[in-house]
């Protein structure tokens, strides 16, 4: 109502996003938000994704509405009108939802009425192909981010991952540099044990986690941080009862918000394909990335680290089971793992 109003901000544009997946897939993800941004500088940005994942976005300020897919969001969602429907998800119930939204325009995934999932354009339909067939996804050289950015149609400019940092939860980090004595103290470095039971060898094994502690120890005279969350517990306890030399335990985090304030204290990251990794890149830290299974090439480091494999045929074969003695993670020595840290740590500021 006032003439000359510095703070009106009037919207041109309404965009829905969908990315419901896991937590490290939601975060990467954020990445895009800029390049939304840059092809639609005035719109209002809605964002659905599940409940484990909503922490991730919900104080994300260039995300005006997040939503949980629930019943009532989608009550929402039918009366709404948009000018630009994105779905990066893949998953039935994303693709369904995808297909009920009204709007003018629509990238990425939908679903037909047999149930199959089907692309809305070519670059879409180049990230499909790659999920049905392992010829392509093998030979793929983008990374997620690229191929996000492609079917989204934006600029290829590499924005960084938004990780949400609360200063509520600034003083739980303050305590712990406090309580480990490690005010001042530098590099600290964390293991990420865990990766979820998805795959069976995207985590690196105890033994390896065990002996590059003693490196590190020996060496550095740093005591590991062992990093974990729930679905790790148990093998977080399995390595730190397993270490010879002091280290610090992170302890368990109730949610995702708390593990990245405590993620936030380290200085490099050894870490797997795994939310903890995605989470680190967007801190800006320093990482060694541990890859089996999964593909090493749509990861994006940013050039803020490195990625190490074992040297096997099969790598990236994207089985949850694996027979092979000795698997993919099982050849990644921990002397290698060792060098590549030492590296990170003379690269930090």
């Amino acid at each position: 109502m006032c003439e000359g109003c510095p703070y009106y901000d009037p919207v041109d544009s309404r965009i829905v996003i969908i990315k419901l997946g896991a937590a490290g897939d939601v975060l990467r993800t954020t990445a895009l938000l800029p390049s939304v941004k840059d092809l639609y500088p005035r719109s209002h940005i809605t964002w659905v994704c599940g409940s484990k994942s909503i922490a991730l976005i919900r104080n994300n300020p260039m995300i005006d509405r997040p939503l949980v897919l629930s019943d009532e969001s989608v009550v929402i969602l039918d009366q709404d009108r948009y000018d630009l429907c994105v779905n990066f998800d893949l998953a039935p119930e994303a693709a369904s939802l995808a297909g009920r939204i009204k709007a003018d325009l629509y990238k990425g995934f939908g679903r037909r009425p047999d149930g199959s999932i089907h692309a809305f354009d070519s670059h879409g339909a180049a990230w499909l192909e790659m999920s049905l067939w392992d010829d392509l996804k093998k030979a793929n050289r983008l990374t997620y981010q690229t191929h996000m950015r492609r079917i989204l149609g934006a600029p290829e400019r590499n924005h960084p991952i938004l990780v949400p940092l609360l200063p509520e939860l600034q003083p739980q980090a303050e305590e712990f540099l406090d309580h480990h004595g490690l005010r001042g103290s530098r590099p600290r470095i964390g293991f990420n044990v865990g990766a979820g039971d998805r795959w069976q060898h995207k985590k690196w094994t105890v033994e390896g986690f065990v002996q590059l502690g003693e490196y590190i120890y020996r060496d550095l005279r740093v005591r590991p941080i062992i990093l974990y969350g729930p679905a790790d517990f148990e093998r977080a306890q399995e390595v730190m009862g397993a270490m010879t030399v002091p280290f610090i335990d992170a302890q368990l985090r109730p949610s995702m918000m708390e593990f990245i304030v405590i993620l936030n204290v380290c200085d490099v990251v050894i870490s797997g394909d795994t939310f903890a990794l995605h989470a680190a890149l967007g801190l800006g830290k320093r990482v060694v990335c541990l890859v089996g299974p999964t593909s090493a090439s749509e990861l994006e480091l940013y050039g803020q680290g490195v990625i190490l494999q074992g040297e096997i045929e099969c790598l990236g074969c994207y089985l949850p089971r694996c027979a092979k003695d000795p698997h993919c993670m099982a050849l990644l020595s921990a002397e290698r793992v060792y060098a590549a840290v030492k590296d990170q740590v003379e690269k930090l500021p």
